[in-house]
């Protein structure tokens, strides 16, 4: 305590011997509560802002409580989705799946000159998030194809009856002219629950 008490004494001196620091001491209080006070007033009107969120989305709940309009457009959504799956082609296996895949896109590349060299490598093949029984099969494309054949090819791919997205293309309009392309098919494995 004697330290302490030691402390105060000289740091009570040294504000007798210079007043100016009685007032930088005061200005620094001030300060500190001015901050003090500002960040209390952003702490509220966060408080208010989550507040009044949190009624307008209690008040738009219980505005949609009695509704019986959502059973109904869950049907319909239901009912779609069941007649999008079906109209994906139907395989026994993952593997007659690829195989469609691929014979598909030969198909495709034989239409054009030997010389194109297309290669087709599946990439891979896994079941869709919290779809059962639809299977989602990647394939690589790469070959050498000026921009007009590129471009005859994506068409017939885009024209495809069944489900094909693609992922990535990247087309080299230089001495090379490659072509290379990833591309995602859907089908659907017999029995529904099946998984490669």
């Amino acid at each position: 305590m004697k330290a302490f008490d030691t402390q105060i004494q000289s740091l009570k001196r040294q504000v007798d011997a210079a007043p100016w620091l009685k007032w930088a001491g005061l200005a620094i209080a001030v300060l500190v509560a001015c901050f003090a006070l500002q960040g209390l007033d952003a702490w509220r009107v966060a408080r208010q802002k989550a507040g009044i969120e949190a009624e307008q989305t209690l008040r738009r709940t219980l505005a949609l409580k009695g509704q019986d309009a959502w059973l109904a457009r869950e049907k319909s959504a239901l009912q779609l989705r069941d007649a999008l799956k079906a109209q994906l082609p139907e395989v026994a296996t993952p593997g007659l799946a690829q195989a469609a895949l691929q014979n598909w896109l030969r198909g495709i590349t034989s239409g054009f000159d030997a010389q194109q060299a297309a290669t087709i490598r599946i990439n891979r093949s896994a079941p869709v998030e919290n779809m059962p029984g639809v299977l989602r099969v990647n394939i690589a494309l790469n070959g050498t194809f000026n921009p007009r054949q590129a471009l005859a090819m994506l068409r017939q791919i885009e024209s495809a009856p069944n489900l094909v997205v693609l992922e990535t293309i990247n087309l080299q309009s230089d001495t090379s002219n490659t072509l290379h392309l990833t591309l995602n098919a859907y089908y659907r494995i017999s029995g529904g629950d099946a998984a490669p």
